[in-house]
């Protein structure tokens, strides 16, 4: 069966409520059948792996961090005693992204927004994420534009140590601020002027699945189940 939910507002809240669930497991062991099954409900859910690799790649630092010099904060108990919880850290992160990207298949950002109206998430949340992703795009795309133009000037990395490229960088860095500002503004006024008055518009979902319910219900108690066996390990 295909566990992704249809229905967005029902998949957000179910898909927060099993991460919310999962980090809270305090077994090695049963974490790591919570991941294996993860990934089961990726693969279900034809999620290609590229998608999740390139999730699963920005987190490998925090994974490289966690194994190396985590287990060293336990210095009287030695490294062996300080990695297991480091490998409970770095599997909560996992099955959180397996999670999340299983949330966001097939779900573009104005429905997820859309979503979390319906869930009754404050406008002023939602209107505050919306523009900080799209002023991100601005600043992006402006970066990127000014870095094409010192590049035809001539600008060069000569060495990771450079007196003359920061101080280029750094006139750049302030033109950048001065012109994303310029855009922002262009920005707002143009929204302004087709009639944006802070009150984001609610989106119309269809209705949901039949089976939307069924799959809520399986996967919510396939990590709860998980929950309260670890609960009951951890209280023998």
């Amino acid at each position: 069966m295909n566990p992704v939910i249809h229905y967005p507002p029902l998949r957000i809240a179910v898909v927060l409520l099993i991460i919310a669930m999962g980090v809270s497991v305090e077994r090695l062991e049963i974490l790591l059948f919570l991941v294996i099954l993860g990934q089961g409900w990726l693969l279900a859910g034809g999620v290609p792996i590229r998608l999740f690799w390139s999730r699963f790649r920005l987190a490998i630092p925090y994974f490289v961090f966690m194994l190396l010099l985590y287990p060293w904060t336990h210095p009287d108990a030695g490294y062996s005693a300080g990695l297991p919880q480091a490998l409970m850290y770095c599997g909560r992160l996992l099955f959180s992204l397996q999670m999340l990207t299983l949330l966001f298949h097939q779900m573009p950002l104005p429905l997820f927004f859309g979503a979390l109206l319906r869930l009754k998430v404050p406008s002023i949340f939602v209107e505050m994420i919306l523009f900080t992703l799209r002023y991100l795009q601005l600043f992006r795309s402006e970066a990127s534009h000014m870095m094409k133009s010192i590049r035809s000037r001539g600008f060069r990395k000569s060495s990771w140590f450079s007196l003359k490229n920061y101080a280029a960088l750094s006139r750049l860095l302030g033109s950048l601020m001065l012109r994303s500002l310029r855009r922002s503004e262009k920005v707002s006024m143009g929204m302004m002027s087709r009639g944006y008055r802070g009150i984001v518009p609610l989106r119309e979902f269809a209705l949901p699945h039949r089976l939307d319910a069924l799959k809520a219900a399986v996967m919510t108690t396939a990590v709860l189940g998980m929950l309260l066996w670890s609960i009951f390990w951890r209280n023998l």
